[in-house]
C-alpha cells in the first residue's frame, strides 16, 4: 500500500470512529432528553399503629406489650422521565432512614417492665423505593407547576437490631425479623422552575405499608402487626436534561 492510500484508509477510519462517537453522544443525549434528576432532604414520620405482642411468657391478651417506629430525617433523590408534557413516570429513593422503635406498654404491667416504657427497644432501616405517575398542571415552561402522583411502593426491612432496653424487654438477646410490604402510594407538590434546567421542588407524599414483626427470644417468638400511614414531606433541586 503506498503512503497516500494508507493515508486516505486512515482519514477514512478516523472519520468512521468520529461519526460513531458523535452518533453515540448523540442518542445518549436524546435518550436522556426529558429526564429529571432530583436531590434534597426528605423527613419521614412512619404514623405507625401495633397490636399488642402475642406470645409466649406474656400476660393477656392483650398483654399491653407493643411499639412504636420514630420520625427520621434523611437524603432524598428521585430519576423522573416526561411521558408527555404533562405526564411523567418517577423512581423515588434516597439513603434508607434507619428508625427508633420505643416501647409502647401498658400502666397495669409491673413496675420493673414500665421502666422501659418510652425506651428505644430495636433499630430499623428501611428501603422504601416507590414508583410515581405525576400528572404535572401549566405548561412546560410555567414558573409554577403543581402536581400530584400515585403509584406504588415497596418497602424492605433490611437491617434490624435489638438494643440492650430491648433485650431485657424480652429476656435476652432477641433477633427481630420483619415482612417486605407493597401498598399504593400517593403525592401532591410544586415545581418552581428557575431557568430551563433548574427547578426547587416540594412534595407530601404517604403510602400503605404493613409488616409482621417477629421477635425470637430463646427459641421463643413473640408477633406484633404493625401498619404505616407514613408523612413523606420532600425538598429538592431538580436538573433536567
Amino acid at each position: 500500500m503506498n503512503p497516500t492510500t494508507a493515508l486516505s484508509a486512515c482519514g477514512t477510519l478516523a472519520l468512521a470512529c468520529l461519526c460513531s462517537t458523535t452518533a453515540s453522544a448523540q442518542t445518549s443525549a436524546d435518550w436522556l432528553k426529558g429526564t429529571t434528576i432530583r436531590g434534597g432532604i426528605a423527613h419521614v414520620a412512619p404514623n405507625s399503629t401495633a397490636t399488642d405482642a402475642v406470645g409466649p411468657f406474656l400476660p393477656g391478651p392483650p398483654s399491653g406489650v407493643s411499639l412504636e417506629v420514630q420520625n427520621q430525617s434523611t437524603l432524598f433523590f428521585s430519576v423522573a422521565r416526561d411521558l408527555t408534557p404533562h405526564v411523567e413516570v418517577e423512581l423515588a429513593m434516597g439513603f434508607p432512614p434507619t428508625h427508633d422503635v420505643t416501647a409502647k406498654l401498658a400502666p397495669s404491667l409491673p413496675s420493673h417492665v414500665q421502666v422501659l416504657n418510652g425506651q428505644v427497644i430495636a433499630k430499623v432501616r428501611q428501603v422504601a423505593p416507590t414508583l410515581f405517575f405525576n400528572y404535572k398542571f401549566g405548561d412546560p415552561g410555567s414558573t409554577w407547576r403543581p402536581f400530584v402522583g400515585a403509584g406504588i411502593n415497596y418497602t424492605k426491612f433490611d437491617k434490624r437490631e435489638s438494643t440492650a432496653a430491648g433485650n431485657q424487654l424480652n429476656g435476652g438477646p432477641t433477633d427481630i425479623r420483619l415482612s417486605d410490604s407493597w401498598g399504593l402510594a400517593a403525592q401532591a407538590g410544586v415545581s418552581y422552575r428557575l431557568n430551563d434546567q433548574w427547578s426547587l421542588n416540594a412534595a407530601v407524599a404517604t403510602a400503605r405499608v404493613k409488616t409482621h414483626l417477629t421477635a425470637t427470644t430463646a427459641g421463643q417468638a413473640r408477633k406484633i402487626d404493625i401498619r404505616f400511614r407514613p408523612t413523606v414531606i420532600t425538598l429538592s433541586a431538580g436538573y433536567v436534561f
